[in-house]
């Protein structure tokens, strides 16, 4: 299977996220350039683009495949890949990066337990991302647009089911964030 452009792109986002999460775990500072308030809005900004597209893809995604007409379950599907390019990746450099900065001025992840939570939660909603849920999101629009739909439902499937795994760790975190109170940690 060839690769999409937004999988790609999901790749090597996922893979500087990554990055920017070890400089954060090895306790090496990060240099806020900004106030704490513009890193923390655009940190804000950063989440509601990639918690949007979490919620609202499945949404129109659910609304073609009832539809029943191939052509609209193909184009929702490729929207769906296109956010990834025009939400979720911008969403996550923004969260993670203006949170690197903040993270800075609460002591770093290793004094607060509900960041340590977090960041760990990132980390593994980023793999689980990058593999299995891309793959079947792949899997999704090369079927829908190839006009397979006994394959197309067996992709959505997996990637439903996938998806709503990711989507838990990232409302942990999303919880985190608000009551900046550990859930499994001290």
């Amino acid at each position: 299977m060839k690769w999409s452009f937004s999988a790609r792109l999901s790749v090597v986002s996922n893979v500087v996220a990554w990055g920017a999460l070890a400089l954060l775990w090895a306790g090496i500072p990060a240099a806020a350039p900004l106030d704490y308030n513009v890193h923390k809005a655009l940190h804000i900004v950063g989440v509601m683009l990639m918690m949007g597209n979490l919620i609202v893809g499945p949404v129109w995604l659910s609304l073609a495949w009832y539809s029943g007409d191939q052509d609209r379950i193909a184009w929702a599907a490729k929207v769906l890949s296109d956010c990834d390019i025009w939400l979720t990746t911008p969403g996550v450099q923004l969260a993670i990066w203006n949170g690197i900065c903040m993270a800075g001025v609460l002591g770093g992840v290793h004094k607060q337990p509900w960041l340590f939570e977090s960041m760990a939660m990132m980390l593994l909603t980023s793999v689980v991302s990058t593999t299995v849920v891309l793959y079947w999101q792949e899997r999704l629009v090369a079927d829908a647009q190839r006009g397979d739909r006994p394959a197309t439902a067996k992709a959505l499937i997996q990637w439903a089911i996938w998806g709503s795994a990711v989507g838990v760790p990232l409302g942990l975190v999303f919880w985190l964030m608000v009551a900046k109170q550990a859930l499994f940690i001290g």
